[in-house]
């Protein structure tokens, strides 16, 4: 099966909307993060935390949530039309996941999200063989759980779900303090504890995520069965529709969260839970449409979604040795404005040497994509056919 061009290039967008939000987590603590995050200061970087909360935290990673559903249907169809028992290749490559997941939480960055789709992706198995209308109310379903339990559960106990009240201004200056002296400036032996601690946490606050992460999985299920993401000029209109009212429905939605004096818990739901997904499904038509017309301008992305794996990873390497003590110990140093700066040009990094490892040496997946497959199948690198 042929390799579908805009997935390849979606993926790679992905990629860079995750670098520019899971920079700043190598540059703060998880518990100030948690409690609101370290205090913004200044123009600039108020606008690129503005502009950053609205239209990138949250919305990238969604997409690559729904990457990861759209390929495991690729992966699906494939196997069954070369007779190969797609289950226990499905268990095995989630298995080994799961492993670089762990490698990638307790040695690199805690943040690690690779072990929560090991763990989610699994269940995509008992949907693959389902009609897909019955997949698209599932997605439907799982995307609406946590919202509606959260908006209830707020009802209920507060009214409002106003906590703008609560200062937590010093536990924040506590904890990034403390974790400043151990990531910037303790010895490796130390920062892996405390990685490992930070790792624990991590997972268990994105249980709350599950469902949403599942139900993601499976709207890109639905996308493969019905492989909507191929012929696309065959429904340009329906993407132009659909990403106009996702887009416009997602911004309208989330402004009231950014714009509001207070913190609320209400807003904060819908933000995350209903306008996330809404502006993600607005990148991807979006997205598809100008390749269509673009198509040449934006196959840059391909070359880094084409090693998503390893460049994923590769972001979790160069930012560790930026930020932690075993590197230059920048963690707590530079301001939201610099981190930007840093994420942008590693991009560019990856976008060089993605394209000199598929170009010049004629590999058609990454180094670690290489492991990976090792793993599961027993098969290895590909190189391009010579002409």
């Amino acid at each position: 099966m042929k390799r579908i061009e805009v997935i390849d290039a979606l993926r790679g967008f992905a990629l860079l909307g995750i670098l520019l939000v899971n920079i700043h987590f190598f540059n703060e603590s998880l518990q100030a993060i948690s409690l609101g995050g370290v205090p913004i200061e200044g123009k600039l970087n108020e606008s690129i935390d503005f502009f950053t909360a609205l239209l990138v935290e949250g919305k990238f990673m969604l997409l690559f949530s729904f990457l990861f559903g759209y390929g495991a249907t690729i992966l699906y169809m494939k196997s069954t039309t070369q007779g190969i028992k797609f289950t226990p290749l499905y268990l095995k490559r989630m298995f080994a996941l799961f492993i670089f997941g762990l490698i990638h939480g307790l040695l690199l960055w805690y943040g690690d999200i690779l072990t929560t789709y090991a763990i989610v992706g699994i269940v995509i198995l008992f949907f693959l063989k389902r009609k897909s209308k019955t997949i698209l109310i599932w997605s439907l379903v799982l995307l609406s759980i946590v919202p509606l339990l959260l908006g209830i559960s707020t009802i209920l106990t507060t009214g409002t779900g106003d906590y703008s009240s609560m200062d937590f201004s010093e536990e924040i200056k506590l904890s990034q303090e403390i974790d400043k002296q151990i990531y910037a400036e303790g010895n490796f032996g130390e920062i892996v504890a405390k990685r490992s601690m930070d790792f624990v946490m991590s997972f268990f606050n994105m249980i709350l995520f599950f469902p949403q992460i599942l139900g993601i999985f499976l709207l890109g299920v639905f996308f493969g069965k019905r492989r909507l993401l191929e012929n696309l000029h065959e429904k340009k209109h329906s993407f132009l529709v659909f990403g106009l009212i996702a887009t416009f429905s997602g911004v309208i939605l989330e402004l009231p969260m950014l714009l509001s004096n207070s913190s609320n818990l209400m807003l904060e739901m819908i933000g995350v839970f209903i306008a996330g997904p809404l502006l993600m499904l607005g990148y991807l038509c979006f997205f598809c449409l100008a390749f269509l017309k673009y198509k040449e301008q934006l196959l840059f992305f391909s070359y880094i979604g084409k090693l998503g794996f390893s460049m994923y990873i590769l972001q979790s390497v160069i930012c560790s040795l930026l930020f932690y003590s075993y590197g230059l110990g920048l963690f707590g140093e530079i301001q939201l404005w610099q981190t930007t700066i840093i994420a942008i040009s590693i991009y560019i990094f990856q976008f060089l040497l993605s394209y000199l490892w598929i170009k010049h040496l004629k590999f058609q997946s990454g180094p670690l994509e290489y492991v990976w497959r090792l793993f599961y199948r027993g098969k290895g690198f590909k190189h391009k056919a010579s002409k």
